[in-house]
């Protein structure tokens, strides 16, 4: 049985700021967010992704992008955005001292960090 549902509009805004800046693969990236989906893979809102874009993006990495943000208990949240194969696998979320988060940072006060 396939659990992969729609992206809700925080998750799909999320991925979009974390293809914000330029970097190789990315207009690729943003294609294959058209027709991804997800499937939550563990309590703090990490997700495995699948598309059927047939484009794969040219990444240097495995992980091209990540986005930090403070939890309300101060310690930083990190959001990953893992490619693999040329295509968009897993948004990976986790924090510092990894407990679970209280409370997603809104997409706009993401910073995101380019590691390609």
């Amino acid at each position: 049985m396939d659990d992969h549902r729609s992206l809700t509009p925080w998750q799909r805004d999320v991925i979009l700021r974390l293809l914000k800046p330029a970097f190789p693969g990315r207009d690729e990236l943003l294609a294959q967010l058209e027709s991804a989906v997800g499937r939550p893979i563990d309590d703090n809102g990490s997700l495995e992704l699948r598309c059927a874009c047939s484009t794969n993006a040219p990444v240097k990495r495995r992980i091209p992008t990540e986005a930090e943000a403070k939890d309300r208990d101060g310690m930083t949240i990190h959001y990953l955005l893992h490619v693999v194969d040329g295509r968009m696998n897993e948004l990976e979320v986790y924090k510092d001292d990894s407990s679970r988060l209280i409370q997603h940072a809104e997409p706009e006060d993401l910073e995101v960090i380019i590691l390609d």
